[in-house]
């Protein structure tokens, strides 16, 4: 099944992905939505303001984090996104944030 459209996530092979325990991996995932929630944020405010620079360094920090977590579905989106800024191309940025956004916000109800 589906939230937002988007298929769900499984802790579990999540977890295992990369070869964690559910109960390590949970504070992990916690601490990275977290914080990713407040770098979309940021990148949100600096889509209008078109700084390369902060976005770049937002979308890195979230790209580092979701690969060491196997989030890969997250990970494909920040990597469209970096190409996007790269190219100053921040108009077709917001599309690819509100995935962005879906896919943290599942995470988020996964750790409810």
């Amino acid at each position: 099944m589906s939230i937002n459209g988007n298929f769900n996530y499984n802790l579990g092979e999540l977890a295992a992905g990369i070869e964690f325990d559910r109960e390590d991996y949970m504070p992990l995932l916690a601490l990275f939505v977290e914080q990713t929630v407040l770098d979309l944020e940021e990148i949100k405010a600096q889509i209008s303001e078109c700084n390369e620079e902060v976005i770049s360094e937002r979308i890195h920090n979230i790209k580092g984090a979701s690969l060491n977590l196997g989030l890969d579905r997250i990970f494909s989106l920040l990597e469209e996104m970096s190409t996007l800024n790269h190219e100053g191309k921040y108009g077709s940025m917001g599309k690819i944030l509100d995935k962005c956004t879906v896919e943290v916000d599942n995470l988020k109800k996964l750790l409810e």
